[in-house]
């Protein structure tokens, strides 16, 4: 029977490009974190880790190389320069006329009774 209190765990650091020892359940208790993080980043389209990368990870997806940003934003040029995103985005809301319109509709039904 293994005796897990003596046995530990290497932790990569990114930022110092060393291996650190630590006791295997805090170990246990990083990489749950880490995986977690990961893989809900990966759900989303925003981890491109590679299986064979992952001991890399350390939870700081804002530096990390595979980490992308899924993010489009309506201010953003067109590749050809004629204006932006939010120029071509569609508006479902009625315009004033509409509104009028509408409201001179009601009135004249509701008062034709």
């Amino acid at each position: 029977m293994k005796n897990n209190g003596n046995q530990s765990q290497r932790i990569y650091d990114k930022a110092t490009r060393t291996w650190y020892e630590v006791p295997e359940d805090q170990y246990r208790e990083f990489d749950r974190w880490r995986t977690n993080l990961r893989k809900r980043e990966q759900y989303w389209g925003r981890c491109f880790c590679p299986r064979g990368k992952w001991w890399l990870c350390d939870g700081d997806c804002v530096d990390c190389e595979f980490h992308t940003r899924n993010e489009v934003s309506l201010d953003d040029p067109l590749p050809d320069g004629e204006g932006t995103r939010g120029d071509y985005v569609p508006d479902d809301n009625p315009t004033p006329e509409e509104i009028i319109s509408d409201r001179d509709l009601l009135e004249r039904t509701c008062l034709g009774r």
